[in-house]
């Protein structure tokens, strides 16, 4: 069965559906898109129009298939519906993928911003001057934007200690939630916070360090994965003709 024998006006209903998933779907991909963007991890745990998203990447995957109806009968009409249904499946595991990926990012960069924010504090700064010293010369990424959103909620009004809380509950990081904990007890003891800073930068610093050696030992893994999976076979593929045709001449010889 082609396209060319469905009525009308299923069609018609069709695209109208399409074009109203596309529209939430969208909304719900730009969501995601602002969550991973400013690091709000906790606007990921149950992403809005998180359905129509997964439905409308879903969609996008499908089409290709779909319109190949004309040529491949109603055979690619139902490879479409299955694709649709694993793109709909698979949906949480790129979200996810894309989570690691933003937070190892913010883990990355949480040294280089509690260093300047040290030197800042060692140099008698606030805390607040200290925030602001790491957003002025940090590189762009999701952590300098978080760290600004802080800045603005304290020029609201909110205490650093509070808006760093705050910061906290939506990157639910656990090296960041420690750096937190450690500046508001500082804070409460009326103990200084350059040396509590300093403490915690080299503790990233360390982390990042191991997070890169684990690294390096998975690589020649995956580099023995693909040799056996990919390259090996392909070379085997290359050279049987070679071969099947020099033992042909042998034994025609």
């Amino acid at each position: 069965m082609s396209l060319d024998a469905v009525p009308g006006v299923f069609l018609l209903l069709l695209a109208g559906g399409a074009f109203a998933l596309g529209i939430f779907g969208l909304r719900g991909l730009l969501a995601i898109r602002a969550a991973l963007r400013d690091a709000e991890f906790d606007r990921l745990t149950s992403p809005p129009q998180w359905r129509a998203t997964r439905a409308f990447g879903g969609l996008c995957a499908a089409l290709p298939v779909l319109l190949l109806a004309p040529v491949a009968g109603g055979g690619a009409a139902v490879a479409a519906l299955s694709v649709a249904a694993l793109g709909y499946a698979v949906a949480p595991q790129f979200l996810e993928s894309a989570r690691r990926r933003v937070e190892r990012d913010v883990l990355d960069d949480l040294p280089l911003h509690l260093d300047l924010m040290a030197l800042a504090l060692e140099s008698g700064g606030s805390l607040t001057t200290a925030l602001s010293l790491a957003v002025e010369h940090a590189p762009a990424g999701a952590l300098r934007r978080a760290l600004l959103r802080v800045l603005l909620d304290i020029h609201d009004g909110a205490e650093p200690g509070d808006a760093l809380r705050t910061l906290d509950q939506r990157l639910r990081l656990r090296a960041f939630t420690t750096v937190v904990t450690a500046v508001r007890s500082a804070e409460k003891l009326k103990l200084p916070l350059a040396p509590v800073v300093r403490d915690r930068a080299a503790q990233s610093a360390a982390s990042r360090f191991a997070r890169a050696e684990r690294q390096a030992r998975a690589a020649p893994l995956k580099l023995w994965a693909t040799l056996m999976l990919c390259i090996a076979p392909c070379s085997f593929v290359v050279l049987a003709y070679p071969v099947a045709r020099m033992l042909a001449l042998a034994v025609e010889r």
